[in-house]
């Protein structure tokens, strides 16, 4: 498993949410087990993940050069700079990538960053999917034998999740592994 991140401070950001690169790095050669403790923190509704180049820590510190550019990085002069736009300012980074600036509920983490719905390498996915693909990635070898019905239920009983009652290659988890993974789906029952 990939090495954790240390998001320095006053900035939240979860990479194991919002970043792809990051998430593939955590799943290659993670068991299942060690991936279910990080599920908590992805939600069941849609969630946007960045798909480019940059490194989460080349994301913060382009998002605090910024801030600190423009005179709003200090909590007062944040929150003053935050308010000013309705609760959230739009950032683009070098990548041409767009991101969310809001303030955060944690004093001491009060930066609170995520990528824009639909910006330039940004792909928006349901989270309840997601954890569905984690795990059958973790859980499972070879992709068409991965995603078959029976695999995708015993893996959302596992995690606490409502089975399904097909898979269509279209929608939900099959299109989210699709496109999570870039990885065609041959087969499905």
């Amino acid at each position: 498993m990939a090495d954790k991140i240390d998001i320095q401070l006053p900035v939240r950001f979860n990479p194991f949410k919002h970043h792809r690169n990051y998430i593939l790095s955590i799943l290659e050669g993670a068991a299942s087990d060690d991936i279910i403790s990080l599920l908590d923190t992805v939600c069941n509704n849609y969630i946007d993940i960045y798909t480019g180049m940059l490194t989460p820590e080349i994301i913060i510190k382009e998002v605090a050069d910024t801030l600190k550019s423009n005179q709003a990085f200090h909590f007062e002069d944040f929150c003053s700079w935050i308010a000013s736009k309705k609760g959230y300012q739009l950032v683009k980074l070098e990548d041409q990538s767009e991101w969310v600036i809001r303030k955060g509920d944690d004093i001491e983490r009060y930066i609170h960053i995520h990528p824009t719905r639909t910006g330039t390498f940004t792909i928006r996915l349901k989270g309840s999917s997601l954890k569905t693909i984690y795990m059958l990635k973790t859980s499972f070898t070879g992709d068409d034998e991965t995603v078959l019905v029976d695999n995708v239920n015993r893996i959302r009983r596992k995690i606490g999740l409502s089975p399904v009652k097909k898979l269509d290659k279209n929608k939900g988890i099959l299109k989210c592994y699709e496109s999570f993974f870039n990885c065609p789906i041959r087969n499905q029952t």
